[in-house]
């Protein structure tokens, strides 16, 4: 099977149409002053996005191999267009009320073009 960075994006957004969740955070509001320099002020706005969530992290070129022992990762990761401004240490919450942190946010390049974005999720309260 061969893949391009279309036929790729085109997977992760039907991937994430079809079985993706809901996820909300909250980002500061960036107003710019009279000097024309962006600063936070004290609200915040709330922003949805679609996202995927997996039990294993996402690597399209890796070869199906079986592992006997504990080489499995247990870790929950999160999948997401490049467009969705993610980053690390990021607090979201998901469909069902639980907080997650994300970890280093990786991305997904096809021939330099952007597909996915990922991060691992930590469980926070």
């Amino acid at each position: 099977m061969m893949y391009n960075s279309s036929s790729m994006r085109n997977m992760v957004k039907s991937f994430i149409r079809e079985y993706g969740i809901q996820i909300t955070w909250q980002e500061p509001v960036i107003e710019t002053n009279s000097r024309g320099v962006s600063v936070p002020t004290a609200g915040n706005n709330t922003i949805t996005s679609r996202v995927l969530f997996l039990k294993e992290r996402f690597n399209p070129m890796k070869a199906t191999t079986i592992a006997i022992g504990l080489s499995h990762d247990h870790s929950r990761y999160l999948i997401t267009l490049p467009e969705t401004n993610i980053i690390k240490d990021l607090i979201i919450t998901d469909n069902h009320g639980i907080k997650w942190k994300l970890g280093p946010v990786d991305w997904i390049d096809i021939a330099g073009k952007p597909v996915a974005k990922q991060a691992s999720l930590l469980e926070v309260n």
